[in-house]
């Protein structure tokens, strides 16, 4: 994952280069990890992704932490993306892990 592009969504703009992440024209400071992990659920946008499948992508792959360690960093993420933000993109699938959808609200 280490080959990030530049994203531009309605709301949302990346720029993969400086990584520097805006939301309606705000920048958003983002830590390192963070700024991956946001990119790896724009990156998979509409798909339900595991917490295990997040850790495996996102994190190194040999790593052993706890699944939790998803959950923190997606509540960090939401507690940052939420000033700016009109709603939620990050959602929680019940049993299974996260999707990150801007346009529907429906999870």
């Amino acid at each position: 994952m280490s080959d990030f592009k530049n994203i531009n969504l309605d709301f949302i703009e990346m720029d993969a280069n400086t990584r520097r992440f805006f939301v309606k024209g705000k920048k958003l400071p983002l830590r390192n990890k963070e700024f991956s992990l946001l990119y790896y659920f724009i990156e998979n946008m509409g798909k339900v992704l595991s917490r295990t499948q997040i850790l495996e992508d996102v994190w190194d792959r040999n790593i052993i932490c706890p699944t939790n360690t998803v959950d923190v960093h997606v509540s960090n993420l939401r507690r940052k993306l939420k000033p700016h933000a009109d709603r939620e993109c990050i959602k929680t699938v019940h049993c299974i892990g996260y999707i990150f959808d801007p346009y529907d609200n429906s999870y």
